[in-house]
This record gives structure tokens, sequence and C-alpha cells, in this order.
């Protein structure tokens, strides 16, 4: 072979392994937009998730509010004692779950678990002794205070949703 064969291939060899690098280098970056895409796309999946977890706590916090009304009114206080401790166990865990998410919130736990201990306390003397008096409507209307700052932030997190659409 001459030398000028040998050289053309040398040529042809060294532009084709140029290209080649060029290649794998925008192949490269195709690979990672598409895996930024994709971790992006996981991200907001997880946020929706766990919005709509926090709705549906937060929506059952508000219908064991209901029943805990519902049985206070009809004198069932054992039933209301358990729904209230149901209650009681929602919101520590509501408390944690907003304090460690940027979810928008503006419940007072600590004012409203103070209210329920003493509601709950009220509603233990009450099993073991008749002579306790449950004030139906201080309860009623103490439970309708937090069940509104509950479905308020509903409305901020569902508002948050469209906001991020």
């Amino acid at each position: 072979m001459s030398s000028e064969i040998v050289n053309w291939i040398s040529i042809t060899g060294s532009f084709l392994s140029l290209a080649g690098v060029i290649i794998a280098v925008w192949q490269i970056y195709k690979t990672r937009r598409v895996a930024e895409a994709a971790k992006d796309a996981a991200l907001k999946t997880q946020e929706a998730i766990s919005r709509n977890l926090l709705l549906s706590d937060v929506s059952t916090c508000a219908k064991n509010i209901e029943e805990i009304k519902y049985f206070t009114r009809n004198e069932k206080y054992e039933s209301a004692l358990i729904r209230l401790t149901d209650l009681v166990a929602q919101l520590r865990q509501l408390k944690e779950t907003l304090e460690n998410s940027n979810q928008p919130h503006q419940i007072e736990f600590k004012e409203n678990l103070s209210q329920l201990a003493i509601m709950r306390g009220n509603f233990e003397k009450k099993l073991t002794r008749d002579s306790v008096k449950i004030n139906v409507v201080q309860v009623n209307s103490q439970l309708s205070e937090i069940s509104d700052e509950l479905n308020s932030l509903i409305g901020k997190v569902k508002l948050a949703i469209k906001e991020d659409e």
C-alpha cells in the first residue's frame, strides 16, 4: 500500500473517531436531560401523593369530629370517647406531617389538642360517674372551631394544587 492511501485511511479514521466522540457527548447530554426530567416528574408525583394523603387525613379528622358531635348529642359518650381518641392521634400525626412539609396551614394544634384532652377527660369522668355533666353546646362549639380550621386547610391545599398546575 502506498503511503498516500495510509494517510487517507488515517485521516478518515481520525475524522470518524472525532465524529464518534461528538455523538457520544451528545448522547450523554440527551441522557442527562432525560434523567433530570424523570427525576422532576418523580418529585412532582411524590408531592401530589403527599398532598392527596394530607387531604385524606384532614377529611378523616373532619369526619371524626362530626361523629363525635353526633355521639355527644345522643349521649353515646363511650363512642364519642373512642372517636375523640382517634381524632387526637390523627391530629398529632397531621401536626408532624405539616411541620415537616411545605404545605400551607394555620392550625393551632397545641390549643386544639389541649381542648381535646380536657374533653377526653370529661368523657372519661362521665363514663365512670353519672353525676358528671357534659356541656353538649360547648363540646360541639369547640369541635366546630377545630373542624372549621381543618376545612380551611383543605381549601388552602386545593388552592395550592391549582396554582401548581
